[in-house]
């Protein structure tokens, strides 16, 4: 087990035994010294308000580690924004970056970040941010099928790239009665939808679902901007299986639809 990898597990069993969450960012890196390192950890300590963030480096195949306590995916995610801009502007900068966050996705082992490890020199491109997805490579060929239920054209765009990208089949209905019509052709594995839907709302339509197909159950996901309580309650009580506000992070999104449809 490499330095970098034996850190990470420490720091990750450390935060499973007193149950707090842990984000993940690796990243490969060129022409990074060890003392040049810590000009890495005081600038981005300086730039981000991350109070509790560890590093660890393997200089013989240059991937840089920043282990970040107690935050979520979408938290990690946006981290990740500001490491990938400073290695950018110092020229520091190989390839891509590769987050992961525990236990939202799944508990850690070392042979995961092994993988992890393994993975990220692996990425393509420069720059990018991916989610680790340790199931990836054992998907097969049939993709898991999402309706996507929302009036915005803009959302509808850009979640259906990227879930397909992600090897979902993804089905897009404008308002209710189009989302109803649409589940009875498709009875898709999960449903995202809005709740302000033009002629038919979010919970009409959650409730003509569940009841036209009671004993299939296919999971549903709401991604709105209603923050009320009341809100959150009643999408629960028709059978919601998550509830996502908005702005919302797709990466985090894309955690959560593999973690109820697996």
């Amino acid at each position: 087990m490499s330095n970098l990898v034996a850190t990470l597990y420490q720091l990750i069993e450390a935060s499973e035994s007193s149950h707090f969450r842990c984000g993940i960012i690796l990243v490969s890196c060129k022409d990074l010294s060890v003392e040049g390192l810590e000009t890495v950890k005081r600038d981005l300590a300086h730039n981000s308000s991350k109070e509790e963030a560890h590093y660890a480096f393997d200089q013989n195949t240059q991937v840089l580690s920043i282990f970040l306590k107690h935050q979520k995916l979408s938290d990690t995610h946006f981290h990740a924004l500001l490491v990938k801009d400073y290695l950018q502007n110092a020229n520091l900068l190989a390839g891509s970056l590769l987050i992961a966050s525990f236990e939202e996705c799944t508990r850690a082992t070392g042979q995961l970040l092994r993988s992890m490890h393994h993975a990220v020199m692996e990425l393509a491109g420069v720059g990018e941010i991916k989610l680790f997805d340790p199931q990836a490579e054992d998907a097969g060929d049939s993709a898991a099928s999402i309706l996507l239920v929302n009036h915005d054209e803009a959302v509808n765009e850009f979640l259906s790239i990227y879930l397909e990208r992600k090897g979902y089949q993804v089905i897009v209905a404008n308002d209710g009665v189009d989302g109803v019509q649409k589940y009875q052709e498709m009875t898709p594995d999960l449903v995202i939808t809005d709740l302000n839907l033009p002629i038919m709302n979010g919970y009409q339509m959650i409730e003509r679902i569940k009841h036209s197909d009671a004993e299939r159950g296919s999971k549903i996901v709401i991604l709105t901007d209603k923050r009320l309580e009341e809100d959150v309650k009643k999408s629960f009580a028709l059978g919601a299986s998550d509830y996502i506000t908005k702005p919302f992070s797709p990466v985090e999104l894309a955690a959560r639809v593999k973690r109820l449809i697996s």
